[in-house]
């Protein structure tokens, strides 16, 4: 194969590596999980990213055992009860997810230094151009998933309690949380205490947000990554099916099977 003999080396892999990882970069730092899945990370990105940490896990544990307790409560009433069910199960599921992507830390982690690897060894011009292609449909996605989780979760939970209708309780007026059922915990007739759990709602909504967009974003590029490793195989193959008088068969099929066992795994 002609192509093969041309010496070619992706002197720009490293900046084609942060590309690639750029919106679960930006995502995994948010939750203080890039330094996990990244070794190649700074003290001060990792002491931020234990503070990012701590509040996340003080977020979600905030939604977590305070709807718990307006479910369990004896004074909430049933509606209430109903009210808080849903969005109760939504965070606890939001919360596992958050904790499933701490606990396969390192899974992530050699996927990540697969990809990099992938991009380090690509030996043709061309397969470059097919890896940034899909690279590009991995950030479509990622904007997608971004776009979807904050418009619709930032009008729900920042716009709703707004324009919906006050509730006039013990002759106070008071607007509506985007999770209900606090106010049977906290009273709302004060208004710092009103302020302190409302913010508290929207900055553990941002949480909730960052957490679903992480998992889309990591399938993303992932799955847009093989994708790509997978359409180079096939050119490779293509390659070899046009030049069947080569004098480098055999190196040429070995390198299109260990290609596509790596592209398998």
């Amino acid at each position: 194969m002609a192509k093969l003999n041309i010496p070619w080396s992706n002197v720009n892999s490293e900046r084609d590596i942060i590309k690639a990882l750029m919106w679960n970069r930006w995502i995994l730092r948010i939750l203080g999980i890039w330094p996990l899945v990244y070794s190649n990370t700074t003290k001060i990105e990792k002491i931020l990213a234990t503070i990012s940490f701590a509040l996340c896990w003080s977020a979600l544990s905030f939604l977590l055992i305070s709807m718990i307790i307006v479910t369990l409560s004896k004074h909430s009433a049933t509606s209430d009860k109903i009210k808080v069910l849903g969005p109760l199960c939504y965070v606890f599921v939001v919360t596992l997810k958050y904790f499933f992507l701490i606990l396969h830390h390192k899974s992530i982690q050699q996927c990540i230094r697969i990809l990099s690897s992938d991009w380090r060894t690509i030996q043709q011009e061309n397969h470059r151009k097919i890896m940034i292609k899909n690279a590009a449909k991995s950030h479509v996605l990622s904007k997608f998933s971004i776009i979807f989780m904050y418009c619709g979760g930032l009008w729900f939970h920042v716009m709703m309690p707004f324009l919906s209708h006050t509730i006039n309780k013990q002759n106070v007026t008071i607007k509506p949380m985007p999770f209900a059922g606090f106010n049977n915990i906290f009273n709302f007739h004060l208004m710092p205490v009103y302020v302190f759990v409302l913010c508290a709602q929207w900055f553990s909504s941002i949480i909730l947000f960052n957490v679903t967009t992480a998992v889309c974003c990591l399938a993303a590029m992932f799955v847009s990554h093989a994708c790509g490793q997978i359409e180079i195989v096939m050119d490779r193959v293509e390659s070899f099916r046009k030049d069947t008088q080569s004098n480098h068969m055999k190196q040429c099929m070995a390198i299109i099977v260990k290609h596509h066992v790596q592209s398998l795994r």
